[in-house]
């Protein structure tokens, strides 16, 4: 192709694609400008969890001390915590039998799993998903700007933040979803059992969501443990992640509760309809079933910005694209991203209650 061509075509497309440029354009702006403020902010908030970290590094023995008085004064909350450790050690015994029989299965030649359908052709392709992305950014950038125009305009000098970032989490779970729908519905007329949603086997999927989760359960906890063992080594601290500290600050039970819900239940639907029901299906016929498997799943974790969760994350993805190559259908991998974070919430949850009964002598 010549040159002419080759900037005519590249022209035309521009031309075709104008608003997707546009967003794109102001994305790239918006976190060029706020590079330098953002750099200085980082700075200041590194100095202080400096701070904070050498305080507990000297209150952690009586810290513990002080648990273990709670735990003998609070019966009720001893026997949660017994009662919740014992099912995890329930699961990962039944785990760990059912990862070696997979194992035996695998080296014999036998299939894992039984094939109960596919991902559906589709006809659209990595354009579309990029200008979902796009989509995506520029109206969380966009939603971040009226936001401070309305503080502004009602002269809200200490806005709520921790209403602000559920309200926003709400929003852009639901906006990734809605972009998603409008390319396959809208633009392709497509279905909704093309992104893997149908309940025809509703009760089968649930089960194998469920069986597949505590299957690849002493996976996950053995990785997370070998990545903390890791970090310990080498003597990093990673940052704290925005989503617990959310938990762990806020009191209210109706804003818990809705935050529950949207990290329990909106958020995997939502990230399940793109990655696996919308993504991997135009990986899949690109790169093939393994290839797209691990580069899903790698962007997957990758996007969820977490050093520590990244290996976990990696091999649940993994877990999450292998149900529907092997159903066609996304309730498995819904079921398998629910019971995940339910799990998690559930933890800082409890957590939380313990080291605050803890923390209230101090």
């Amino acid at each position: 192709m010549s040159l002419d061509n080759s900037l005519k075509a590249a022209s035309n497309f521009i031309r075709e694609n104008s608003i997707y440029v546009f967003m794109l354009a102001a994305i790239i702006a918006v976190n060029l400008l706020s590079q330098g403020a953002l750099h200085e902010e980082d700075e200041e908030a590194v100095g202080q969890k400096k701070i904070s970290r050498v305080m507990d590094k000297e209150e952690i023995l009586a810290r513990e001390k002080r648990i273990k008085e709670v735990l003998e004064e609070k019966k009720f909350l001893a026997i949660i915590l017994k009662v919740s450790l014992l099912l995890l050690a329930l699961a990962l015994s039944v785990g760990l039998i059912l990862s070696i029989r997979c194992l035996a299965l695998k080296l014999n030649g036998r299939n894992i799993m039984a094939a109960y359908g596919s991902p559906p052709d589709i006809n659209w392709d990595l354009l579309d998903i990029l200008k979902v992305v796009i989509i995506f950014y520029f109206f969380g950038y966009a939603l971040q700007l009226f936001e401070i125009m309305v503080f502004r305009l009602l002269d809200i000098k200490e806005p709520d933040e921790h209403i602000a970032a559920v309200l926003n989490t709400a929003l852009m779970d639901i906006l990734g979803f809605s972009a998603v729908l409008y390319f396959v519905i809208k633009k392709y007329k497509r279905k909704l059992v093309d992104l893997g949603i149908f309940f025809k086997d509703l009760l089968r999927d649930i089960k194998i969501g469920f069986i597949a989760y505590v299957t690849v359960l002493p996976v996950l906890f053995l990785v997370t443990i070998f990545v903390f063992i890791t970090l310990q080594l080498v003597k990093y601290e990673p940052p704290s992640m925005p989503l617990f500290e959310l938990f762990y600050e806020e009191s209210r039970p109706t804003l818990l509760f809705v935050l529950t819900i949207l990290v329990a239940f909106l958020g995997p639907i939502a990230e399940e309809v793109f990655f696996r029901g919308f993504a991997y299906p135009v990986l899949r016929r690109r790169l093939g079933i393994r290839n797209a498997i691990i580069l899903i799943s790698f962007v997957f974790a990758l996007l969820h910005i977490n050093l520590v969760g990244l290996l976990p994350i990696l091999a649940l993805g993994i877990l999450l694209a292998y149900l529907y190559e092997k159903t066609g259908s996304l309730i498995p991998s819904i079921t398998v991203h629910m019971i995940h974070n339910l799990i998690i919430v559930y933890s800082v949850h409890l957590t939380k209650t313990i080291v605050v009964s803890a923390s209230s002598i101090y």
